[in-house]
């Protein structure tokens, strides 16, 4: 959480830097184009990116074009958009660093609850000011003709001419103004209230008085709200000597009201007298009005927009593609294509009967075979994902044993991933299964160098040349469609080795290791290093007890495209845990933190209809 909240305001105040630039472009343009700018800058301390990039994640989009997807998750794009992805300042990761560090959090939160109460009051004892003005006020009798559809009120109170109410606004002006403005300059002042009123400003001034109040610790915000009183005064001026075309009498009547009023309290809404009256006053008389937008600044400002809309939505996408491609940090290398409604040829479920052999769960050439087995490690098998990414799960599903028996159409044996599509079918078929994808804030570890230099620990090296180039001709040759080439039993390229307490592989990339470490540290590693390459690593540690055993996703050794085993010795009894291996032998670390993590919802799970 706390990541997420500084990326939030890193993103904001990025934006509202973009937004300056924009502005001090358009310094020569319409106040009213600069006002839009200064708001939207305002707004978007409301609207985290998160919540574009979560949309984006809905729409269905099988397959980003390369030039996209390379750009929209290059890590300077990711580290760019979430330079705090890393941080974590828990109570309890503090408390872990320094058993007197766990007071900051809590004192931060009541430092900002202390800030935020006194800006809330300070609004609402304007607010009541407000209102206590609008009781005590009546409707104006006017002398001169007035516009329609705007209600104009008059109150006995020391307050200058401004507009109150959110959706309906209304012109509030003191009592006898009449009597000290001539008719030009009441015909003016009007025209700047009815202009505020039109532009809905009180609305617009409520929302960044949100902001305020939220965010009342970032310079930023006061800086937006002190452009947006100005711009908005501007706006208003440059209509009113646009459509009365009488500078000097309108400038005579703000001097007057500015005179008469100038010991009012701050009422909080839009009026005649705001902003700095000097260089308005200046601006009015020498009839100073923007200039209408270019073709080329349209096109920038259109640029400006589409971009900062489309960036977190296509990353959004492009994640929730990946994910469903199997393409994400953890998640098996990309095949051929597998028809999404490739089904096993012949299904049998059946209650499990214990006296009929042991408990089992086995995945071979043309068969799929479960005995009494959790069902839950079918759907991991199935998803491909760790367990703990299932979530929803039925209580019934720790209870219910099956024997299941599928066997897979005639001819070649389908690889791991046609076997996940056709578990994921018959899940849905039999067990009448429906399920969708979401991104959730959840601990995580993420696995970083442990040293400044990142040397690499002494279980840990890149692979050889030959190796890469044998791994890169394998994988090549999948991508075509064609049968998986079988390495040499004498070249041990690539290998693995996986048992409780012992994970040795070679040649392999980062995300397998990650994958690895994920099934025995109880929640998602991410990669952090920056590693592409493949990598050699021998781990030995002690499993703490009822730890599972390390394995992508659960599946066998051949779901890592065909890599062989090899026999398991038991595990080392003097081995250290797995946090201080990790640390000495591969020459990484496991840092605690939250990101956003994939995950699976079951919508859906019946028990199955019975042979």
């Amino acid at each position: 959480m706390t990541a997420d909240i500084f990326n939030h305001l890193w993103q904001s105040t990025m934006f509202a830097a973009v937004v300056a630039f924009l502005c001090f472009a358009c310094r020569r343009n319409r106040a009213q184009l600069r006002y839009g700018l200064w708001f939207v800058a305002s707004a978007k301390f409301l609207v985290p990116f998160a919540v574009l990039t979560a949309a984006g994640g809905l729409l269905e989009w099988q397959q980003a074009p390369a030039p996209v997807a390379s750009v929209m998750t290059s890590p300077v794009i990711r580290e760019l958009n979430e330079p705090f992805a890393e941080m974590s300042l828990g109570a309890s990761a503090l408390a872990a660093t320094s058993p007197d560090a766990g007071w900051i959090v809590p004192s931060l939160v009541a430092l900002w609850m202390c800030g935020f109460a006194a800006i809330a009051i300070k609004r609402v004892s304007g607010w009541r000011r407000i209102r206590a003005a609008i009781r005590i006020s009546a409707p104006w009798d006017a002398t001169t003709p007035m516009p329609s559809g705007i209600e104009i009120r008059t109150a006995p109170t020391v307050l200058e001419p401004g507009v109150v109410g959110l959706w309906k606004p209304v012109i509030l002006l003191p009592a006898g103004i009449d009597s000290y403005l001539t008719e030009r300059q009441l015909a003016a002042v009007m025209a700047h209230e009815v202009c505020h009123a039109r532009r809905r400003d009180s609305l617009t001034a409520a929302v960044h008085m949100l902001v305020e109040a939220l965010f009342w610790f970032h310079p930023m915000v006061w800086w937006i709200g002190a452009r947006l009183v100005a711009e908005r005064e501007q706006a208003c001026d440059e209509h009113v000597v646009a459509e009365t075309a009488e500078p000097v009498a309108y400038a005579e009547g703000i001097v007057t009201i500015c005179r008469r009023y100038v010991e009012a309290p701050l009422m909080n809404v839009a009026g005649v007298g705001g902003a700095d009256v000097k260089a308005r006053i200046d601006a009015i008389l020498a009839s100073r009005i923007g200039l209408n937008l270019t073709p080329a600044k349209r096109l920038v400002l259109l640029t400006a927009a589409v971009v900062s809309l489309v960036i977190p939505i296509v990353t959004g996408a492009i994640d929730a593609a990946a994910l469903a491609a199997g393409q994400l940090p953890g998640a098996l290398p990309a095949g051929p294509p597998v028809d999404p409604e490739t089904r096993f040829d012949v299904v049998s479920i059946k209650p499990f009967d214990a006296s009929g052999g042991p408990m089992r769960i086995s995945m071979t050439p043309g068969r799929y075979d479960v005995a009494g087995m959790p069902l839950q490690l079918v759907l991991g098998q199935a998803f491909m994902v760790p367990l703990d990414r299932i979530i929803g799960l039925p209580d019934w599903i720790t209870t219910a044993r099956y024997t299941i028996a599928a066997k897979v159409p005639d001819g070649p044996a389908p690889p791991a991933r046609a076997m996940a599509v056709m578990l994921v079918n018959l899940l849905k078929d039999r067990f009448k299964l429906a399920t969708h994808r979401e991104t959730r804030e959840l601990p995580v570890y993420n696995l970083v160098f442990a040293r400044n230099d990142k040397r690499f620990g002494p279980a840990f090296t890149e692979t050889s040349t030959e190796c890469r180039a044998a791994i890169a001709a394998r994988l090549d040759e999948v991508r075509r469609g064609g049968p998986v080439p079988t390495a040499p039993a004498s070249s041990n390229c690539p290998s693995a080795l996986i048992n409780p307490g012992i994970a040795s592989f070679k040649g392999v990339e980062m995300a397998v290791i990650a994958t690895i470490l994920t099934q025995s540290v109880g929640r998602p590693v991410i990669d952090k290093t920056g590693l592409t390459s493949a990598y050699d690593f021998t781990l030995k540690w002690t499993p703490e007890q009822g730890s599972a055993t390390p394995g992508p996703f659960g599946l066998p050794p051949d779901a890592l495209g065909g890599l062989p085993g090899a026999p398991r010795p038991p595990a080392d009894p003097d081995a250290p845990n797995l946090f201080t291996a990790v640390q000495e032998q591969l020459g990484l670390k496991l840092e605690a933190g939250r990101g956003p993590v994939d995950v699976i919802v079951i919508d859906r799970l019946e028990k199955p209809r019975l042979d």
